[in-house]
């Protein structure tokens, strides 16, 4: 064997093996863990709070797998920390993407499920009184 040439093992790509092919090929993961501050006693900055919600649930709703799965957690953290009342241009904002992706999705003969289902999921979410 030439020093150039592989083994045929050494071309195997692992992915995650929960994911399904169509998640893994287009899924993104432009948002972080939620943000927290170096000092415990400083409350983390509300600007960045919601730079980073704002992240994941818009990725969310494009249909990222991970971060619909932290949705609903990050959501309420988020409104026991900053209030209902903070959130509530953020709610609409991701209320309204969402209810143009469910509704440009349906009308495709063969969209994908998984985005159709994490919008219904967040409009969902985001419809449910508050506790």
């Amino acid at each position: 064997m030439l020093p150039h040439e592989r083994e045929p093992y050494e071309h195997v790509v692992f992915q995650p093996a929960f994911l399904p092919k169509s998640a893994r090929e287009g899924a993104t993961f432009s948002w972080s863990h939620p943000p927290t501050s170096c000092n415990d006693d400083r409350e983390v900055d509300p600007a960045t709070r919601l730079e980073w919600l704002d992240d994941l649930m818009f990725a969310a709703i494009d249909g990222d797998p991970v971060a619909l799965d932290c949705a609903s957690d990050a959501w309420r953290k988020t409104c026991d920390a900053l209030g209902e009342s903070t959130l509530e241009e953020s709610r609409r904002q991701y209320v309204r993407r969402a209810q143009t992706i469910w509704h440009a999705l349906r009308e495709e003969p063969n969209h994908p499920p998984h985005k159709v289902f994490a919008a219904i999921e967040i409009i969902s979410l985001l419809a449910s009184k508050p506790r």
